[in-house]
């Protein structure tokens, strides 16, 4: 059709002559309706329908200090369907048995089908379980924020089966529990958990076997076997074992102090001794905990960005915690943690002068991220208008945030994947340590947006399975309003800050072809058309 081939094209180029627009550009200070939908973009998967109009009532700032509340969401619709998952509350041991099947000398197809599909449980309920608590929480700052911490301290299913018990606990012990707390404590809490050391390799890190234990091991598999050449391919495969720089390498440049900042490689060699002994017990029953195993560990002092990091005199992991909180503590940590939320929160060039208030508030705070936050917020550089919608969508913000502004009805998010693959950022699932990026330059591509172009026009004509557009939204149009003017009033629902030339250009000529072929006037007909060029617009990719 026409018209869309129109705006994908609009799509694939006004973002960026949009944001240069809005840099050049003196706007006057942000009014309050300004101010709510800001707001609700960036703490926020953006707006539900009427709650700009809502939080202008009730007041910003009232809105901003019920965020930071210990309080829960209290949506019935969210904890009915979080109730509906089996996993999300289980420990590790209990999510290995759930997932068990029982062991059978001939597995049938049947059997190697059911085990597959148990497998897939904690990994299937917990992806969905993120997006429903970011589509439907009322507490959307911790939402945002916890997506935030997932990418900083990423873990991923791609890992393996061996991982995917362990995330639900992950999730809820490491991220949700501490994404208000101190970040000194959710990376000691990272750190220790199963996940992280399975998915950097950190329970495989041991020291080096000695010439004697080799030669032990030789003696004693000789022995065993009465085989020299099984003896000599034990002592080849014990001497590949031995020191991993994958974690501490990444706790270095990616969790704590950023990349190549004040440490050098003998640096990463003396933080992944300090951690060797940082294992996981599988135990009888399968319990898959953190447990410090001293006969995996390099002995003796460590020096670390020039400081001693003592050797533990009870012979426990005492080094380890010492040299996370040495990391916790240095300023290196302070401004790298401050720069990357700034960014997130603000803009994709982080202004300096924040990015040094919030370090500060850091070092004052010991990492308190409330603190952090709450700076950032109050901050004239988050209200500046140069700001606004200055940020570009992830995939993952861009399919929420169309799922909260149109009101959907949803049966299940299980479809939801499909489409975060195809666009490259299904939940849980980044390989790489980085975790995903938050910038424009990463996301900025023409094939990814016409993927976001087909999910606007399969969500607004119901072809994305068990979540639908309810009759309610277009409700919100006054039944007395002009067939022409129905395109005005559902830009004003899905883009509060308005829509460029070329968007308006495409819902124009939509709405002259349709009433030119249409006798009869229907909203509920033309009503997707709009919504789905509308979510598809270069302007709502922008946050």
């Amino acid at each position: 059709m026409k018209p869309r081939h129109l705006l994908v094209s609009s799509c694939l180029s006004l973002f960026a002559t949009a944001t240069l627009a809005a840099q050049e550009d003196a706007p006057a200070p942000l009014t309050e309706q300004q101010r709510a939908a800001h707001v609700l973009s960036r703490l926020a998967y953006g707006p539900r329908p009427g709650e700009i109009d809502r939080l202008v009532e009730m007041g910003v700032d009232v809105w901003l200090k019920e965020q930071f509340s210990d309080k829960a969401s209290a949506d019935p619709r969210l904890a009915e369907r979080m109730s509906e998952f089996q996993t999300l509350s289980m420990g590790i041991a209990e999510c290995i048995s759930f997932t068990a099947t029982p062991p059978t000398d001939k597995p049938s197809v049947a059997d190697q089908r059911l085990a597959r599909r148990k497998n897939r449980i904690p990994m299937e309920e917990l992806m969905e379980s993120i997006a429903f608590r970011a589509v439907f929480s009322e507490r959307q700052a911790t939402e945002v924020m916890a997506e935030f911490w997932r990418n900083h301290f990423n873990v991923s299913f791609t890992k393996g089966q061996d991982i995917y018990p362990q995330m639900p606990d992950y999730e809820r012990e490491v991220i949700q529990k501490h994404v208000w707390g101190s970040f000194p404590d959710m990376l000691t809490a990272s750190a220790t958990h199963p996940a992280m050391l399975n998915y950097l390799d950190n329970s495989l890190s041991r020291r080096p076997p000695s010439k004697q234990q080799l030669a032990e091991l030789e003696r004693r598999t000789k022995r065993k076997t009465g085989s020299e050449e099984r003896a000599t391919e034990a002592v080849q495969i014990a001497s590949q074992r031995g020191l991993n720089e994958n974690y501490g390498r990444e706790l270095l440049e990616l969790h704590t102090l950023g990349v190549d900042n004040f440490y050098k490689q003998k640096d990463v060699i003396a933080v992944a001794e300090c951690l060797t002994g940082w294992t996981i017990d599988g135990g009888r029953e399968g319990t898959r905990k953190y447990v410090f195993d001293p006969d995996m560990h390099v002995d003796g002092n460590k020096q670390v960005l020039g400081k001693l990091v003592r050797e533990d005199k009870d012979g426990g992991p005492g080094q380890g915690m010492d040299l996370l909180e040495m990391l916790g503590k240095h300023k290196g940590t302070a401004d790298f943690i401050a720069m990357k939320m700034v960014r997130f929160l603000v803009a994709d060039v982080p202004p300096e002068n924040l990015v040094e208030q919030v370090a500060k508030t850091y070092r004052k705070t010991d990492g308190d991220m409330t603190a952090m936050v709450q700076t950032i917020v109050e901050s004239e550089e988050f209200w500046d208008p140069s700001n606004v919608r200055s940020k570009f969508k992830t995939p993952y913000e861009f399919i929420i945030s169309s799922l909260r502004v149109t009101g959907c009805e949803i049966g299940s998010l299980g479809e939801l994947e499909r489409y975060l693959v195809a666009m490259g950022q299904p939940i849980y699932n980044c390989d790489d340590p980085t975790g995903y990026y938050d910038t424009s330059d990463v996301w900025l591509d023409p094939g990814v947006m016409a993927l976001r172009w087909e999910f606007a026009v399969d969500l607004a004509n119901g072809k994305v399975d068990a979540v639908a557009i309810p009759d309610a939204f277009y409700d919100q149009v006054p039944a007395d309003v002009p067939p022409r003017l129905w395109q005005h009033h559902l830009t004003q629902l899905i883009l509060p800050g308005g829509a460029g030339a070329r968007t308006r250009a495409a819902l124009a000529t939509v709405t002259s072809e349709y009433l030119e072929k249409k006798k009869v006037l229907d909203l509920f007909q033309l009503g997707p058309e709009l919504v789905g060029l509308l979510l598809g617009s270069p302007e709502f990719q922008q946050q």
